[in-house]
């Protein structure tokens, strides 16, 4: 808002410095006002895309820290089992949320931008919503969604979840409208997951249909996989465990977690 606010105030300097000032025609006062107030709005949306990318860095930083933090633990657990890999799993967790809880400070560093950019609030919000959600704090989440935009599959199947666990029957509506529309492989995931609510309703030829259409679009293996379950009459074989993190980041299911041997060293 502020940048069309400054943009004005600079044009309508600039006119009447060119108008009365230089006595130039008004119509070259119009042309000079015009050419400063594009000038401006372009300095400043580059002046806060470097301010906003410093942001989003610092974030990135962030999520990559803890990346490589989560790698090394299972690398070192890999390497030498201690205890348990339900232990290792939540060591794990907690190193996540401790990295999450970051990410979640550093968003309030967007804040002094929102009167110059009347979107970024909204995708700032979308950012804070994916990191409670992971943090399960969904009473926030749901605090969140109204005030969030979708534009990616992991936001629109988090939005997905919430509906069908809060009962809300504008799920399919919403699906139609975001997830269904999203193109290649992109679809996969809010379609799977969609397919797999409708069998948890026992609306098995619904789910067949929502991938028989998301099909035509992609050629994922675990959408065609799921697919030939329905299809054969297998609806117990539906599974959306390959589709690895984006899955369990849903938090519908549990991964399996895996068997380690105990090591031994034999003197």
């Amino acid at each position: 808002m502020l940048t069309y606010l400054t943009s004005l105030v600079v044009a309508v300097i600039v006119f009447c410095a060119t108008r009365f000032g230089l006595s130039v025609t008004p119509n070259w006062g119009i042309v000079w006002a015009f050419l400063a107030f594009f000038a401006c709005q372009i300095s400043i949306s580059l002046l806060m895309r470097r301010a906003v990318g410093r942001v989003q860095m610092k974030i990135q930083d962030i999520m990559l820290d803890v990346q490589k933090r989560l790698e090394a633990k299972q690398q070192h657990f890999a390497r030498h089992p201690m205890g348990s890999p339900k232990m290792m799993m939540q060591q794990m967790e907690r190193e996540q949320s401790a990295g999450l809880e970051r990410a979640l400070e550093a968003c309030d560093l967007y804040q002094p931008y929102y009167l110059w950019n009347p979107f970024l609030s909204r995708q700032v919000n979308s950012m804070k919503m994916a990191f409670n959600y992971q943090l399960k704090r969904f009473d926030e989440v749901d605090a969140l969604l109204p005030k969030c935009i979708f534009f990616d599959p992991q936001t629109i199947a988090m939005k997905m979840v919430r509906m069908y666990r809060n009962n809300d029957p504008g799920l399919e509506k919403f699906f139609r409208k975001k997830g269904a529309r999203l193109r290649k492989d992109a679809c996969v995931l809010p379609v799977c997951l969609y397919a797999w609510i409708l069998l948890k309703q026992g609306k098995n030829d619904e789910a067949l249909k929502v991938l028989v259409d998301a099909k035509k679009k992609t050629s994922d293996e675990t959408l065609i996989r799921n697919w030939e379950a329905l299809v054969n009459g297998r609806p117990k074989q539906f599974s959306n465990a390959g589709l690895g993190d984006m899955w369990y980041a849903l938090g519908l299911e549990e991964p399996k977690m895996p068997k380690v041997q105990q090591q031994y060293r034999f003197r």
